[in-house]
């Protein structure tokens, strides 16, 4: 028999919002310090919100944004970090998006379920945006950013055309911390949530 946590909903969701958060800092910290968001952050967040919706109490399992909160249960935490992992796997495919923020979307699906992670990822990719044009147009990077553009969607549809391979390595108009778009993405999210709004996205 599996193991439970001793915990209220109430009790329950502040472990879950304190949790998440805490992830949130630590990825933005690394990201801001050493360019990267380690492996084991990524893993200790996954293992943190598989637990914490596989052994919460279940109160209806609306997840931890829910009117009535409750665990989603094992498998809708694992289905939420597939979720969130093929999310942005496209954008890294095409050099777009860094592997670790890829994963640590993952381990955030771990947290919310596989409806949640959806609306969380679409507030993370708009904030990142904003973030990412404003750094551009201040940088005066606009033609290089434009033409990087355009290298990451021939790279998609054509993989096999030579020389016009995008290299975020070498070729990016400016280094942003993605997790700070992760942090102001997921927040405004959780507030949209906890206003009693329903979830951007479902199936």
């Amino acid at each position: 028999m599996l193991l439970t946590l001793n915990l209220t909903p109430a009790a329950w969701q502040l472990w879950c919002f304190s949790s998440l958060g805490l992830t949130l800092v630590m990825a933005l910290e690394a990201d801001l310090l050493e360019g990267r968001i380690p492996n084991v952050l990524v893993l200790l967040a996954l293992l943190a919100g598989w637990v914490l919706n596989a052994m919460g109490p279940a109160n209806g399992r609306e997840g931890m944004f829910g009117y009535f909160p409750g665990a989603l249960g094992g498998a809708q935490a694992l289905l939420g970090a597939v979720v969130g992992l093929l999310v942005f796997l496209p954008l890294y495919w095409t050099g777009a998006m860094g592997a670790g923020d890829v994963k640590l979307l993952a381990a955030l699906g771990a947290f919310a379920g596989p409806v949640e992670v959806l609306g969380m990822a679409l507030c993370t990719a708009a904030c990142g945006g904003v973030l990412a044009l404003g750094l551009t147009v201040s940088r005066r990077r606009t033609a290089l950013a434009w033409t990087n553009v355009v290298r990451i969607f021939e790279g998609a549809l054509r993989p096999g055309l030579q020389g016009q391979r995008f290299d975020p390595m070498t070729q990016t108009a400016l280094r942003m911390p993605y997790a700070l778009a992760f942090a102001l993405g997921v927040s405004g999210y959780g507030y949209w949530r906890q206003s009693g709004h329903p979830a951007l996205l479902g199936f």
